[in-house]
């Protein structure tokens, strides 16, 4: 029961309405969608783990998969004034 994010891929030939349908269904279950990228549709969305396989059964969706993003180490300078 955590968020997570997740790419979800839509399939091949679904009508453009498709991706604003999931994307709807991603919202109404507390979830946020970051992006929707390429012509194939794909949805990068943050929502709660235990909603994934709502999502996968919906009839526009080919696969949910789950995406851990690295993070990146800042690296802090001390400037010294002379």
């Amino acid at each position: 029961m955590a968020l997570e994010s997740f790419l979800v891929v839509l399939k091949g030939g679904v009508p453009p309405q498709a991706a604003d349908k999931v994307a709807s269904s991603i919202k109404n279950i507390g979830g946020k969608v970051e992006t929707i990228i390429g012509p194939e549709k794909v949805i990068m969305a943050t929502f709660d783990n235990s909603f994934a396989d709502i999502i996968r059964r919906s009839p526009y969706v080919k696969l949910v998969g789950g995406v851990t993003i690295g993070k990146r180490k800042l690296i802090r300078k001390q400037i010294i004034k002379q």
